[in-house]
């Protein structure tokens, strides 16, 4: 028998709380014949994850956490543009931006939350003080 195992797992911010947050998760095994083609195993791992989807997604709404497709859905309303990300990675590498604040900084999503970063970064960059 082969045997697949798969896992899904999501972390989700406690809302009002900083620095904090729950994970959900789900995890199964299921055997298939030995004599199983390579589309039986990718079929059965599809199905296997659907229901681990399916399962955690139903953890989060029984528990009252906020489900991030909303966030999902916000960003590709208005993604971030790829020059505005070009111009943040840039901003960020000239400032020696490093730790949580680079990885919350390159995380930005949406344009409106890039237009506020970058309006931040350069009234703070090096030779731009009281530039406009």
């Amino acid at each position: 028998m082969i045997k697949l195992s798969g896992n899904v797992s999501r972390k989700v911010p406690i809302p009002g709380t900083e620095f904090s947050s729950q994970l959900f998760g789900a995890g199964m095994e299921v055997e298939v014949g030995n004599n199983a083609s390579p589309e039986e195993i990718r079929s059965k791992f599809t199905e296997m994850y659907q229901i681990l989807e399916a399962s955690v997604k139903e953890q989060i709404v029984s528990n009252g956490a906020p489900v991030s497709e909303e966030r999902k859905d916000l960003s590709e309303k208005d993604p971030i543009t790829p020059n505005q990300k070009k111009l943040i990675e840039k901003l960020v590498r000239e400032q020696g931006i490093f730790g949580k604040e680079r990885i919350r900084i390159l995380g930005v999503k949406t344009k409106e939350e890039a237009k506020t970063i970058i309006k931040n970064l350069l009234s703070k960059g090096p030779g731009r003080q009281g530039e406009e």
